[in-house]
C-alpha cells in the first residue's frame, strides 16, 4: 500500500483551537495518526504543554477572541514554511441561563468565544490555506444550534450563529475559488470537561434531570470524544471533496427523538 493510503493527511498541515483536551484534543490525535503536523491551542498553557509532547504537536497559546494572538500564530505558522490546509474551531465555553437570569456579561462571553472566536479563526487563517494550496475548515457547533432547551439561551444563539456562518462563509471562499471547503459538525453530548462543567454547575436537581435527559434522548449514550473527532476527520479527508457549507449531526439519536 501507499504512504498516502497509509498517511492520508502526509504533508498537511492543520490548526486546532482548544485542542487540549475533549474532542479538539481527540481530532488532533487522529490527524497525527494520520500523518499531519498539528498545531493545537488552548489558554491552558500547562495542560496544552504537556499534550504537545505527549502527542507529538506544538503547541501555542490562544485566547481566541483576540484578533492579535490568532494574527501571531498565524504567522509562526506561515514562518516554517509548511502552509496550512485544516483548521478546527473548536475552543468553547458551556453558560447556562434563561431569558430571565441571563445577563448581558454572561451573554457577551459567550458569544464572544463561541461565535466571535469561530470568526476570527476562519478570518486570519483562510488566506494563509487558500495560498498553501487550499483545505478545509470545520467549525464545530453543537445540536443546540439545530435544536434547544431550556436555560441555554446564549450558548443556543451562539452555536446557531457557528451554524449559519459557515454556510455563509463557505459560500465566501468557493466563490473566491480559494480551495478552502468551510463545514460545521453538531455534536450531541460526549464525555468531555465541557459537559462534565455544565452539569457540575447546575443544581444537584437540575444535574440530575438534565442527565435523565441525555440518557433518555441519546439513544447511542454518551459518546466518546473520538467518536465525534471521527466525523471531524472525515470533513477534512478527500472524502469529503464535494461538501461545503454542510452540517454533520454526530448526537446519537438525540435530535431524531
Amino acid at each position: 500500500m501507499t504512504d498516502l493510503a497509509h498517511k492520508p493527511f502526509l504533508k498537511k498541515v492543520a490548526l486546532i483551537s482548544g485542542g487540549a483536551s475533549g474532542i479538539g484534543l481527540a481530532t488532533a490525535k487522529r490527524l497525527i495518526a494520520g500523518g499531519a503536523t498539528v498545531w493545537i491551542t488552548d489558554i491552558q498553557d500547562a495542560l496544552g504543554e504537556r499534550i504537545a509532547e505527549e502527542i507529538g504537536a506544538t503547541y501555542v497559546h490562544l485566547d481566541v477572541v483576540n484578533e492579535a494572538e490568532w494574527i501571531s500564530v498565524i504567522e509562526l505558522i506561515a514562518s516554517q514554511g509548511q502552509g496550512l490546509h485544516y483548521v478546527m474551531n473548536n475552543a468553547g465555553i458551556a453558560s447556562s441561563g434563561n431569558l430571565e437570569t441571563e445577563t448581558v456579561e454572561g451573554f457577551m462571553q459567550t458569544i464572544n468565544i463561541n461565535l466571535l472566536g469561530v470568526f476570527l479563526g476562519c478570518k486570519v487563517c483562510a488566506p494563509l490555506m487558500a495560498v498553501s494550496g487550499g483545505g478545509a475548515i470545520v467549525n464545530v457547533s453543537s445540536i443546540y444550534g439545530m435544536v434547544s432547551s431550556p436555560k441555554v439561551l446564549a450558548y443556543s444563539a451562539s452555536k446557531g450563529g457557528v451554524r449559519a456562518m459557515t454556510k455563509s462563509m463557505a459560500l465566501d471562499l468557493a466563490d473566491r475559488e480559494t480551495g478552502v471547503r468551510v463545514n460545521s459538525i453538531h455534536p450531541g453530548f460526549a464525555d468531555t470537561p465541557l459537559v462534565e462543567n455544565a452539569i457540575a454547575a447546575l443544581e444537584p436537581e437540575e444535574g440530575e434531570q438534565f442527565s435523565a435527559q441525555i440518557a433518555e434522548r441519546a439513544k447511542l449514550g454518551l459518546a466518546d470524544p473520538d467518536q465525534i473527532a471521527a466525523a471531524a476527520v472525515f470533513l477534512f479527508s478527500d472524502d469529503s471533496s464535494f461538501m461545503t457549507g454542510s452540517e454533520l449531526v454526530v448526537d446519537g439519536g438525540y435530535t431524531a427523538s
